[in-house]
């Protein structure tokens, strides 16, 4: 998204005044504070270089800085040059917000340059300056000039495990930044679209900013998009793959047991490797945590199911543990609710004696998938 364009028309002077346009130096461009792939990414830029206005028809140019600049970096400066020697000139400039001051150019011999930083605190404001100094022949005829000019910084964003309300469909944004707007794009778990915002916010830094999107009952958010602007469009992103399904070869089990045999255990390294590559991805950024559910067939008796279900989610999480995992691992087991393939009762069906590893940074919502919560921490 570029940034709107600040710039204002200048007033000429007298006739007679014959201007050269200088550029002020140019904005250098942001460097990002850290970029992630894939699962989590983080970046910043900045605005256009600031645009030059000059005055035409007469013998003092200048450039006015008009535009953007970023808070805490070199100022942006009115730039003069004479083509005839001029003596203490000036400018009474004042602010749409009322604040008055001067600022002091001095002595212009021709052909040199002569730049006049403009100091301004972060927020966006309007100029209006009236120019006077002493020509060759006396006083130059006072003449007025304006222009604008927004001062911004990078927001710094915070996302905790908590603000993020995939049932919902909506997350708490807190930013460095007083003033701005947030954009969010989110897409389901499959890489479908479900909605695209654009908030305004208007608060002190730090404040919860809620920002929600339309899901239909059932959809779950699987990846969004943010970005967040303050008012110069400087600004930072966002990108979170919020609930991630890791591909497995399901393990088998014993009847009515939940040992992992060692001829099993193979089937769990390759997981064990995308869940420790996917975790690599977000370290240092949001809370992430590994949610194993298990599921069994129809033979049995409905609770006895559910129980057996649960003991080889927990041997699978605890094996996750023993292997060196250290994220929080959360396990449960829905026994025969959620059947991969539909059968009547009483049916040997090993489709269905499966489990499900998820990497989220939020408990995962009751769904079809999940018929209910109870997860239980190892």
């Amino acid at each position: 998204m570029q940034p709107p364009d600040h710039r204002r028309a200048a007033s000429k002077p007298p006739l007679g005044w014959r201007a050269a346009a200088v550029t002020p130096a140019a904005h250098a461009a942001l460097a990002a504070p850290f970029a992630l792939a894939a699962f989590f990414a983080l970046a910043a830029v900045a605005p256009p270089a600031l645009a030059a206005t000059s005055i035409s028809d007469g013998d003092l140019g200048f450039a006015i800085p008009v535009g953007v600049a970023e808070a805490g970096k070199a100022p942006p400066a009115i730039s003069f040059s004479a083509s005839l020697p001029l003596r203490g000139v000036s400018l009474d400039v004042k602010r749409s917000d009322g604040r008055a001051f001067r600022l002091a150019v001095g002595n212009l011999a021709p052909g040199r340059e002569r730049r006049v930083a403009v100091r301004q605190e972060k927020g966006s404001f309007e100029y209006r300056a009236t120019v006077r100094g002493q020509g060759p022949d006396g006083p130059i005829e006072p003449f007025d000039l304006t222009f604008s000019l927004t001062v911004g910084a990078v927001p710094r964003i915070a996302i905790r495990a908590d603000d993020v309300d995939l049932e919902n469909g909506r997350l708490i944004v807190r930013v460095t930044e007083p003033k701005g707007h947030i954009a969010l794009e989110v897409w389901d778990k499959h890489g479908a679209p479900l909605d695209e915002v654009d908030v305004a916010y208007d608060a002190p830094p730090g404040s919860p900013l809620t920002v929600a999107w339309k899901q239909r009952p059932g959809q779950v958010a699987g990846r969004f998009a943010l970005k967040a602007y303050d008012i110069a469009e400087f600004w930072s992103g966002i990108e979170s793959v919020t609930f991630v399904d890791i591909p497995h070869e399901d393990v088998v089990f014993e009847s009515g047991k939940w040992d992992i045999l060692p001829t099993e255990e193979a089937k769990l390294l390759a997981p064990l490797k995308q869940i420790a590559v996917e975790i690599g991805k977000v370290a240092g950024v949001l809370p992430i945590s590994l949610y194993v559910a298990g599921y069994t067939d129809t033979v049995g008796q409905p609770a006895d199911n559910v129980e057996l279900s649960r003991k080889r989610a927990a041997a699978i999480a605890a094996w996750f543990r023993k292997k060196g995992l250290k994220v929080p691992i959360l396990h449960q087991g829905f026994g025969e609710a959620v059947l991969a393939v539909p059968t009547p009762d009483g049916t040997d069906e090993a489709r269905n004696r499966r489990a499900v590893y998820v990497l989220t940074s939020t408990t995962p919502p009751a769904s079809a998938g999940f018929p209910g919560g109870g997860w239980r921490r190892l």
